[in-house]
């Protein structure tokens, strides 16, 4: 339901879904822009904001420069119910309204028409592999809260993210380029350099649009067993093409190309050295803050690449969309196994053992996971012309996802933490994993009346998963097993309906309000894991029900636009992570039901000329209301039990800007920004007797920005700093008993001051 304008609404570049900010359009700021006039493309129509009948927000392209904003983390700040599980470089998981959980995503996340597939990886959790995607060169992102299933399918259960790209213009030469500097405190120094460039090719029939990125982040964590200072870096490398071709004037194909490459190092530190059994055997200089323990090397390299072909045909009546996309995702990531096995040594010598088994070869060790998804999704859509009492759309889809993995133990470098030369490897596992989904749907809105509105939407989708798993090479020991296996295949599949009401009355000429009922769904699957019993290797589908209220209204002259909206969310057989008995593996099994009671408000306010003033908050009261029983999985504790909060998942957040231009002189503009965020405290895990369970959140950032700028939107100089007051912030953290016993803490970066300049030609 409600929208927020995040900031500003920018009337040069919001009017339109492929519509491009101009050199020369006009500031966010123009006093004479009517507040909650942006135009969306949620429903597959373009509609007023301020009377699209559910809850969406729009960040424009200015307010992700105006923030800093470089990717969905840094955006999602701007959005109320909104939550990011960041666990470091292609390992983020996003959920709205507190749809959070293990396996397929909960939040689909869409580049223009393409939807974004995280990678499987060994413990089926696609949704907390989401690939890193940059914000340049967008004309906004669209944030759609509650279940999207009829427009949208599966895995948008909890809502949907849409980034939407500034498209090739016909008429006109232009480009822009942009770079920036900053240095953390106690870190390594940062830059980017960003460019954009627009050629037609064939006047008012053939463009072209070239877009290049590139940022370098430094790091902020020492390494106080390798010896390695600014640890956590990040380099990020990437680029787009796209073509328009206008043969006609009610025929536009548009094909483009993205190829994005990350290379990092793990940027989590270790938090927790006294809280488990292995405290004796944490180094005894590690600092009490941003100082890590990690024994190896485990570098991150991914390379996302986005092929697209879509096709708008107006037949006058309506409108036909046929889309072809392709995504092409190869990732290679680490993760230390030394802990796992210092713990086994500690333990065997304990027990007198340790001469039988000799865990201490293994030390150190690391576990790499190089692998590749691609998805391939087609889709087919007719979309009424509009202007009739019904404005209507109906469509297919197709998607095919395939799944490969290795996941392969090796020795260490106890000097350098890196691979031995030649490699050295004792375990080695393979993983496929084929996702395949079809799905018709049609969506109708019913003008009833000039003020009052009806829409429902039906979705029939069929999936059907296979996984196939084999290991080729394995060692003999107590926690891990022995001996080779076979390849197996298990499967799983469902076909159902996803079903939505919306019902929508204009109370005044600026005042609307709306009532919906939606459920959504997310695939089941299946795990292939050693030793797993076989009445655990399947899990359902888990499905919700969402209900809300809400109202959109502009006031004081559209000065002041404001939304709110009121929701309950009934989720049943929960996707959730479980630990086998022996401690060493993670698997998804269905258990518990959750609630979520919800509140959301956003506000924009233009008291004066100049300045916007916006602000969200966000309330969720989300708490399982059935108890988590996995067979004899319960005995360990951890599982959920009837009232625990659901994780990562805090119960208050809020955000307030404050964004100011003024006129200078010869030419010149003056600009000012603040920004603060409130998120409240959450937690790791559900059960509060949980011995791994950590605690995040309870922060407040304030970040701020000065600069200059010509009149003519031409160049623009910032100097900028982030974390203001330094603050220590958890965003994400756990401890694990064999893998992470001293806890692994993801954190905002300490203070960032820098500069950028962007010129427009």
């Amino acid at each position: 339901m409600a929208l927020l304008l995040a900031g500003s609404a920018a009337p040069g570049c919001l009017h339109a879904q492929d519509a491009a900010p101009s050199a020369g359009a006009p500031s966010s700021k123009d006093s004479a822009t009517p507040l909650g006039a942006i135009t969306v493309t949620a429903t597959k129509h373009a509609t007023a904001i301020d009377k699209t009948p559910i809850a969406i927000t729009a960040v424009p392209a200015e307010v992700l420069a105006d923030s800093g904003a470089l990717g969905i983390n840094d955006m999602a700040k701007m959005v109320p119910g909104v939550s990011v599980q960041d666990a470091g470089a292609g390992q983020t998981r996003v959920s709205i309204r507190g749809i959070y959980a293990a396996g397929e995503p909960t939040t689909g996340i869409y580049y223009d028409e393409t939807p974004i597939a995280g990678s499987v990886g060994t413990t089926n959790d696609a949704g907390g592999h989401q690939p890193d995607l940059d914000l340049f060169d967008l004309d906004r992102v669209e944030v759609l809260r509650g279940p999207q299933g009829t427009l949208y399918g599966a895995g948008s259960m909890g809502g949907a993210i849409r980034l939407i790209t500034n498209k090739p213009e016909l008429d006109r030469v232009d480009g822009s380029v942009e770079a920036g500097y900053a240095v953390t405190k106690g870190g390594g120094p940062s830059w980017l350099a960003h460019a954009m460039f627009n050629l037609p090719l064939v006047r008012d029939r053939l463009a072209l649009r070239v877009v290049a990125d590139k940022q370098d982040t430094g790091g902020y964590i020492d390494n106080v067993v390798l010896g390695r200072n600014h640890v956590g870096e990040s380099r990020r490398d990437g680029g787009r093409v796209m073509l328009r071709y206008q043969p006609t004037g009610g025929l536009t194909v548009d094909a483009s190309f993205s190829d994005h490459l990350t290379r990092a190092e793990p940027n989590f530190w270790t938090p927790y050295p006294e809280r488990w059994a292995l405290a004796p055997l944490h180094p005894a200089d590690l600092p009490s803050r941003y100082g890590s323990e990690i024994s190896t090397l485990v570098p991150y390299r991914d390379r996302t690449r986005i092929s697209n072909l879509t096709v708008n045909w107006d037949l006058g009546w309506a409108t036909l969309t046929a889309v072809s996309s392709y995504f092409d995702r190869e990732s290679h990531y680490s993760q230390d196994s030394t802990p796992l096995f210092q713990y086994a040594k500690y333990l065997l010598d304990t027990l007198g053992l340790g001469q039988v088994y000799d865990a201490g070869q293994y030390i150190p060790s690391y576990l790499y996971y190089p692998g590749q998804t691609t998805n391939w999704s087609n889709e087919l859509r007719l979309t009424s012309g509009g202007g009739d009492a019904l404005d209507w759309t109906a469509g297919l889809y197709e998607e095919q996802r395939r799944s490969r993995l290795f996941s392969e133990n090796l020795h260490a470098d106890p000097a350098t933490g890196g691979p031995l030369s030649p490699p050295a490897m004792f375990f080695r596992r393979h993983i496929y994993d084929d996702l395949r989904q079809k799905a018709a749907y049609g969506e109708a809105t019913w003008h009833v009346t000039p003020r009052l509105d009806v829409t429902g939407g039906l979705r029939y989708y069929r999936y059907a998963k296979d996984i196939t798993g084999y290991t080729d090479l394995n060692f003999d020991f107590p926690l891990i097993g022995g001996g080779t296996i076979p390849p197996t295949t298990v499967g799983a599949g469902q076909n159902g309906w996803l079903k939505k009401l919306n019902v929508s009355y204009d109370v005044a000429p600026h005042v609307m309000v709306y009532a919906q009922a939606a459920d959504g769904m997310r695939p089941g699957g299946a795990n292939q894991l050693i030793n797993l019993p076989v009445d655990l290797t399947t899990y359902k589908a888990d499905w919700l029900w969402n209900y809300e209220l809400g109202l959109k209204s502009n006031w004081l002259d559209r000065k002041l636009y404001l939304t709110a909206d009121v929701y309950q969310i009934d989720w049943h057989d929960m996707q959730v992570s479980a630990i086998t008995l022996d401690g060493t593996s993670q698997f998804i099994t269905n258990a518990g039901a959750a609630r979520m009671r919800g509140f959301e408000w956003e506000m924009l306010y233009r008291p004066v000329p100049g300045l916007d003033l916006t602000a969200n908050f966000n309330y969720i009261d989300a708490v399982l209301t059935r108890d988590q029983i996995s067979n004899s999985y319960e005995a360990q504790g951890v599982l959920g039990r009837t009232g625990d909060r659901v994780p990562y998942t805090p119960r208050y957040t809020a955000a307030l800007a404050a964004d100011y231009r003024w006129p200078i002189g010869a030419g010149l503009g003056g600009m000012l920004r603040l920004d603060a965020n409130y998120v409240g405290t959450s937690y790791s895990t559900f059960r509060p007797t949980d011995p791994s369970r950590t605690r995040m959140g309870n922060y407040t950032m304030v970040d701020g920005r000065v600069g200059l700028e010509d009149a003519d939107g031409r160049w623009s100089a910032s100097l900028y700093v982030k974390n203001l007051f330094d603050k220590l912030a958890f965003v994400s953290t756990g401890l694990q008993t064999y893998y992470a016993p001293f806890g692994e803490a993801y954190t905002v970066a300490p203070r960032t001051i820098g500069i950028d300049a962007k010129y427009n030609f």
